[in-house]
């Protein structure tokens, strides 16, 4: 278990913290695409690292990401109006770009040059098939965009979703193969199973032999529990820094998508899901999302499920008393 100043150290993501600084060497996912929908549409207000943000696509398609508080007065410049490639203060008039210049200053004489004095701070952006990345870091000249194959290839989709916890405690479960026979097939019998699926040998045995190996961008790990005679069957999954997973239901080389791990403070995270095609049929239990809430505008009004921590995430006392967690079936030793 982490000491309090080792999840300190690993869970704050502000400004000036070490994990903080750490992630703003990356690219990072942002929002979706669907959320600044076309040219002059609506400012959205963006939580990304502890930062409070406003996103907004200007006439000329591109997508600016800069400080919530207008460098004049401190007025938020969600409030602001989209026009003209720009993004306009409504106190006095202030107009900044997507790169955070001010192009215009109303209430300033015609001839004063006091506008090129000022910028908003603004961070990079690209727009890859469906998700905004923004880069937040120190660097002059970005890294590359990450590889993902998921948010690369034709026919690539994203969705997203919102967490009321930090970003590790969501990406541990992600990398924690042996909650799978418990949480999610837990009201399903091993006997009901299609014999060498998924769920079979998830819930015949439930404890797993794990081996580990880094890799160039994080870890790639296995989980082991006995097959067929001869055989076993291995779940594999990777990490690669600093917030991405590669869960293991799918096919080896057929599945091709990740989940990215965003926090948007200490305490919330979003997720990103990228995709490209899906499963093959009949390997397990289709996967089943809850209920989401309209989009808001506030800071935390994007993406959230109507299941939530407020109303006990609507648990179910009778079902859940009907379908109890069971203990694995024995399995036979592999050979």
């Amino acid at each position: 278990m982490l000491k309090q100043e080792e999840n300190d150290l690993i869970c704050q993501v502000g400004p000036g913290t070490p994990m903080g600084n750490l992630m703003r060497e990356y690219w990072v996912p942002a929002m979706l695409s669907t959320e600044v929908p076309g040219p002059d549409s609506d400012p959205l207000r963006v939580l990304l690292l502890g930062e409070k943000l406003i996103a907004f696509r200007d006439t000329n398609g591109k997508v600016g990401l800069i400080q919530n508080h207008c460098p004049h007065r401190g007025a938020s410049l969600f409030f602001g109006r989209n026009e003209e490639a720009g993004l306009r203060c409504v106190y006095h008039g202030w107009k900044f770009d997507v790169d955070g210049h001010c192009i215009d200053m109303p209430n300033e004489p015609a001839e004063s040059d006091f506008k090129s004095k000022v910028k908003a701070i603004a961070y990079p952006t690209q727009e890859r098939n469906g998700i905004i990345w923004a880069y937040l870091g120190p660097r002059t000249t970005p890294p590359p965009m990450p590889e993902l194959e998921a948010n690369m290839l034709e026919g690539a989709t994203a969705t997203a979703f919102q967490l009321e916890c930090n970003w590790l405690q969501i990406l541990e479960g992600d990398i924690d193969t042996t909650h799978v026979g418990f949480l999610h097939y837990g009201g399903l019998r091993a006997e009901d199973q299609i014999p060498g699926s998924f769920s079979d040998y998830q819930l015949r045995q439930k404890p797993a032999h794990f081996e580990v190996i880094d890799t160039p961008g994080g870890v790639a790990y296995g989980a082991k529990r006995p097959g067929p005679a001869g055989q076993n069957y291995w779940r594999i999954a990777q990490f690669a820094m600093p917030f991405y997973t590669f869960t293991p239901p799918g096919v080896l080389g057929v599945k091709k998508n990740n989940g990215a791990r965003v926090p948007m403070d200490d305490h919330h995270t979003m997720t990103f899901f990228m995709n490209v095609g899906g499963r093959r049929p009949n390997t397990g239990p289709s996967a089943a999302f809850p209920e989401k809430l309209p989009n808001s505008s506030d800071w935390y009004g994007r993406f959230r499920f109507a299941q939530n921590a407020a109303n006990d995430f609507r648990i179910d006392r009778d079902e859940q008393r009907r379908t109890p967690g069971r203990r694995a079936t024995p399995a036979s030793p592999a050979s």
